[in-house]
């Protein structure tokens, strides 16, 4: 089924959570090509220097005399003239930095998929904090979680996390491009380096590259089977607050005021709570999820932030308004724009909010009704005789 984990994510609500597992895959696509090319360089750069070498032998089988010529390691890249072995440092630079930065969307993922309303804010996310934090959710209680908090300590991680920072804060780490004519055969490598005592290994920089693009991989792929899993059977504890798609309610003065498409008297949107258990506060987003649709090709599943800049609370089961929902932001959200995707937090207003609620209700101004992410009710102040 097309779009799978997210269904899964919009059904337990913590849909904002699927933008930070994509942009993991995303670093992880990029870092895969980011191999790829250099394995492709560095696989025809030593095809061609074998071919030089073998020619200056057979020169020398030949003649008696062999001349080697001086050449230049310079190619093309994109366009640009670079030497060969700036091409390899600047490829495997951006590799690591995104694999470096793969940890950090990691950790914003698992906090928003796992601790929802609890989530950590946004710009305190690190993933020792959310490893520390998950030790209070014993729910979560797995071989995941368990090796989830040996990453800070593992070799890989740190392998990663001491060339990026040595890159950042110290000096460059130069990769090593070697080819020995004896041998036919080329070496490219990253040193050795050291951060914070501890000493990081010469490695052939292929087999490094690749087996920190690996780990990173295993741990996406760990962390997604986990949670389809604990899903499948658990609901999440932390988004009791959290309801989609707001109704409306459009009261127009006739029948034939709504059958000739003119502007409503009143209009607004609600939703129903329990006047004996208002909430204090809700999370609402909107969201457009027909992913049940018979035909394959139409399944689609879309969310997006609330626009509402208030919303009516009605008593479940009734009509009687008994309070408003305001944003707990100061933002302008339109239905699509740039924002982080999230669950826009509104405050309950219970007393007092009569006014503003009137002059909203009445108003013609900025008053949109979105067709596919909320329920109608059209009601008729009077009827035709």
């Amino acid at each position: 089924m097309k779009y799978f984990l997210y269904k899964l994510l919009k059904d337990k609500k913590v849909a904002d959570s699927y933008q930070f597992y994509t942009s993991c895959e995303y670093k992880l696509y990029f870092a895969e090509t980011n191999l790829k090319a250099l394995q492709n360089i560095i696989k025809k750069y030593q095809k061609t220097e074998a071919k030089r070498e073998k020619e200056f032998f057979r020169d020398v089988v030949m003649t008696g005399e062999g001349k080697y010529i001086i050449h230049d390691d310079n190619i093309n890249y994109l366009g640009v003239k670079m030497n060969m072995t700036s091409v390899i440092d600047k490829l495997t630079m951006e590799m690591m930095g995104l694999l470096h930065n793969f940890f950090d969307t990691y950790a914003q993922w698992l906090n928003s998929v796992l601790f929802g309303e609890e989530a950590l804010p946004i710009k305190k996310v690190s993933l020792l904090k959310v490893v520390q934090k998950l030790s209070s959710y014993p729910e979560y209680a797995s071989t995941f979680v368990t090796k989830l908090s040996a990453i800070p300590n593992e070799d890989q991680y740190l392998y990663i996390v001491d060339f990026n920072n040595t890159l950042k804060h110290r000096y460059q780490i130069y990769v090593t491009n070697k080819f020995n004519i004896f041998s036919m055969s080329g070496n490219v490598s990253i040193p050795e380096f050291k951060k914070d005592g501890r000493a990081q290994l010469k490695n052939d920089a292929l087999d490094i590259l690749k087996k920190s693009l690996d780990y990173c991989r295993e741990l996406l792929d760990d962390s997604r089977n986990f949670v389809e899993q604990y899903f499948s059977k658990n609901d999440n504890n932390y988004v009791e607050h959290r309801i989609y798609n707001p109704k409306t309610y459009l009261l127009f003065k006739t029948e034939e005021d709504y059958k000739n498409m003119r502007s409503p008297k009143n209009h607004y949107y609600f939703v129903e709570v329990d006047s004996d258990n208002i909430p204090d506060k809700l999370q609402i987003m909107l969201c457009y999820d027909r992913m049940n649709h018979t035909n394959y090709d139409e399944q689609t599943l879309e969310c997006y932030n609330s626009p509402y800049e208030l919303i009516i609370m009605r008593e479940k089961g009734g009509h009687e308004i008994i309070g408003i929902l305001k944003p707990d932001d100061k933002e302008v959200y339109e239905l699509n724009d740039e924002h982080e995707l999230k669950y826009r937090q509104y405050i309950s207003v219970t007393k007092g909010y009569e006014y503003e609620m009137m002059l909203f209700v009445a108003g013609k101004e900025n008053f949109k009704y979105f067709g596919l992410l909320s329920e109608l009710t059209i009601a008729y102040e009077t009827k035709k005789e």
